[in-house]
C-alpha cells in the first residue's frame, strides 16, 4: 500500500489548479476466483512483450477520449495473493462525471485480459 501512497502523492504534485476531481480504482484479488473459488495465489502473466507500453496506451487513450488532465496505469505482475493490490487508476480532470467514466473505462480495457492473464492456483 506504501507504494500506491507515493505513487498518488506524486500524481497529486503535478496537479495544477485546472483540476476540479481526482478518481482513483485500487483493485484488490478477491475471492472467491472465478475459476478456483479458494485459490491459493494468483498469476498475473504477461501476453504481451511489453505491458507498461499497453498500459501507457491505455492511458494515452483515455487522457484524450475523456479529455483529461493526467491518467496513471499500473499493474502488478507475477504471484500474488487475495487481497493483494493489483490494479491502480488515478485520473484528473474538470470535472468529477468524466473522471469516473473514465476511470470506469480504463479498469475495463484492462480487465479485458488481453495482454495481462490472471491465472489461479489451486
Amino acid at each position: 500500500m506504501g507504494v500506491h501512497l507515493d505513487l498518488y502523492r506524486a500524481f497529486l504534485e503535478r496537479e495544477t489548479d485546472a483540476t476540479g476531481a481526482v478518481v482513483l480504482h485500487h483493485g484488490r484479488v478477491k475471492r472467491p476466483g472465478k475459476q478456483i473459488p479458494d485459490f491459493s495465489s494468483v498469476e498475473l502473466k504477461p501476453l504481451v512483450k511489453d505491458v507498461d507500453l499497453c498500459l501507457a496506451g491505455i492511458a494515452g487513450q483515455a487522457e484524450e477520449k475523456f479529455k483529461l488532465n493526467q491518467v496513471l496505469v499500473v499493474h502488478r505482475l507475477g504471484m500474488i495473493g487475495a487481497c493483494d493490490s493489483v490494479l491502480l487508476a488515478i485520473v484528473s480532470g474538470k470535472t468529477r462525471d468524466r473522471c469516473f467514466e473514465a476511470c470506469s473505462w480504463i479498469v475495463d480495457e484492462v480487465k479485458r485480459e488481453e495482454f495481462i492473464e490472471l491465472i489461479e492456483q489451486p
